[in-house]
């Protein structure tokens, strides 16, 4: 038990948090930040990792957490485990999951006294349709009114001193929009009047220096496209996007508008179709829920990268990263055009100290298991993978990152 289709959260999902965007907004709260915790397959790691995360919220001084997961069962383990160690030093929490009829706790604690099913299907059952069953922008808008209140009610908060220390800023991240009406291949990669250009041939050099991937197939499908077409186990969807000025989490972020790139992958001879449990191929309008945090806009062109791997390659922690590596490093040759697009609108993600309001902290509970489910972190280009780092590789510690760092892509999710 882990990972399902239907609930994981893609690059994309990371890249437009609906919990981490409804918190930046909110005037009333104190966003203190974000906690990516680590899923370890060993139960004392877990401990280990819910232990440090709960010391990580205290020095934070949150007055209460929301607890997010893309998993259950196993991963269950960790998310009733953070819960409690908050509920031990005192901070409220609200958790966010799937449960519906298979994803029921396979452990708890005294703590755990509010989640949020995000379950959508009808039978209460996992499915292999991409983002059928995601964390959504309502999910996130319930679970910080909740919360809200807990706060309010519990006696730490009610006992706190009111500081009368001013608000501030502490951090501003834009985000550029650049539109793009129509995709093409052609010799050389460019932008110009609204059409993107991929150099033909780009995606054959790339195998050439990778052993575990035998061949990758590039398309563009089009809003307008008959997608009634078979595709393999979905990997990832990842934005098109690039640093113009700062680092990741401040400074100017460019993001092709209507474009968002695909990962399907197979593996040769075998057919296996890599997936945590549960693949995910079949007709793409079937197989996809469109207009989610986490998957294409329906307006979308799509940039679709098929692997093809070496038999049992695509069962690896090194084979899904392999791909994940050359779908960057091909979007890498696009952003390095993208100075060229003309910008059509902005926003703006403003961190704000309010220190007479509630702290509120959002805690992500991501897998490091290795195999097929990976997390890695602080990438080079928002949604990326190049120059990130496993968390698995690190022992699954909690990370903290700013509400703007998560909006410019430093989570990236393998599978």
């Amino acid at each position: 038990m882990g990972l399902g289709p239907s609930i994981k959260m893609t690059t994309l999902h990371h890249y437009n948090c609906p919990v981490t965007r409804r918190l930046i907004f909110d005037p009333n709260v104190d966003f203190a930040g974000v906690i990516e915790n680590g899923v370890s397959e060993n139960y004392d790691a877990k401990v280990a990792t819910a232990e440090a995360t709960g010391e990580l919220a205290k020095s934070l001084g949150l007055d209460g957490a929301i607890v997010a997961i893309d998993g259950w069962g196993n991963h269950h383990i960790d998310f009733v485990n953070v819960i409690e160690q908050l509920g031990i030093r005192g901070i409220p929490s609200v958790g966010l999951s799937f449960i519906g009829l298979q994803g029921r706790l396979v452990a708890t604690n005294p703590y755990v006294k509010t989640i949020i099913d995000f379950n959508k299907g009808t039978t209460g059952y996992e499915s292999c349709v991409v983002g059928q069953n995601n964390l959504t922008d309502l999910d996130a808008y319930k679970a910080i009114q909740i919360l809200k209140s807990k706060v309010r009610k519990s006696f730490a908060y009610r006992n706190k001193a009111v500081s009368e220390a001013p608000e501030h800023v502490t951090g501003l991240l834009t985000r550029q929009y650049a539109p793009i009406r129509g995709a093409e291949f052609g010799d050389h990669t460019g932008i110009a009047d609204g059409v993107l250009t991929l150099r033909r041939g780009l995606e054959t050099e790339l195998v050439q220096n990778e052993p575990r991937i035998k061949a990758v197939s590039l398309e563009w499908i089009r809003p307008d496209s008959n997608k009634r077409f078979f595709v393999n186990s979905n990997l990832d969807f990842m934005p098109v996007a690039c640093k113009i000025s700062g680092k990741l989490g401040e400074g100017v972020t460019r993001q092709l508008d209507g474009v968002t790139v695909m990962l399907n992958g197979v593996e040769d001879v075998s057919g296996f179709q890599p997936a945590n449990i549960g693949s995910s191929e079949g007709i793409l309008s079937e197989q996809v829920k469109f207009d989610e945090a986490g998957t294409p806009a329906s307006s979308d062109i799509i940039l679709h990268m098929d692997f093809l791997f070496e038999e049992e390659e695509g069962r690896t922690a090194e084979g899904i990263w392999a791909a994940h590596q050359m779908a960057d490093r091909i979007i890498d040759e696009i952003r390095s055009v993208m100075t060229e697009a003309p910008v059509s609108s902005s926003e703006k993600f403003v961190m704000m100290s309010r220190p007479s309001k509630m702290r509120i902290g959002l805690i992500k509970v991501c897998s490091g298991l290795g195999n097929m489910y990976d997390t890695a972190v602080f990438p080079n280009q928002p949604g990326g993978l190049i120059g990130a780092t496993l968390t698995r590789e690190q022992g699954n510690p909690p990370i903290y990152m700013t509400p703007c760092e998560v909006l410019d892509g430093v989570i990236h999710s393998l599978i």
